[in-house]
């Protein structure tokens, strides 16, 4: 009888292990920025941001990009944060002007979505730069790097 059970146990252990596994892997391995909303005209390209290098490579926890607050502390549920989800996507709160709240209790957004992105990527590239690590981009070209002729 406890064979049958340590049986079912290391079963369900396992298939659990594999669901969630699964969960990450369903994260997108490169996002494009570029919100049609939000950025109507531009004089530079959109940013490709390699999401999985940041998620697996350099092992960033979730909730140090997105966040979600109330009363100013970070309340985001990282198991809310799965491609499709509500308020998974800066754009989601960030917008043309600052002053909105993704629910009524939350505290309003303090930046556009521009701002949003260029103060979370580039102000964690400095930082770690700082640190003598190696980092990301950090002038406007390394992220948006123009298209020559040939690529067009």
């Amino acid at each position: 009888m406890r064979r049958g059970h340590f049986l079912v146990f290391t079963l369900i252990l396992g298939i659990g292990s594999l669901l969630w596994a699964v969960d990450l892997d369903a994260q997108p391995e490169d996002l494009l920025l570029d919100d049609q909303s939000v950025f109507t005209s531009r004089s530079r390209p959109a940013v490709e941001f390699p999401h999985l290098l940041h998620f697996d490579d350099a092992a960033i926890e979730c909730s140090e990009c997105h966040h979600r607050f109330k009363d100013g502390e970070n309340i985001v549920d990282e198991m809310e944060l799965y491609e499709g989800a509500e308020g998974v996507k800066c754009s989601a709160c960030h917008k043309n002007e600052t002053g909105f709240r993704f629910k009524p209790d939350l505290d309003p957004t303090k930046r556009t979505l521009q701002q949003a992105y260029h103060r979370m990527c580039t102000g964690c590239h400095r930082k770690v730069s700082r640190e003598k690590e190696e980092s990301g981009p950090v002038t406007c070209g390394e992220c948006h790097p123009r298209k020559k002729e040939t690529e067009a």
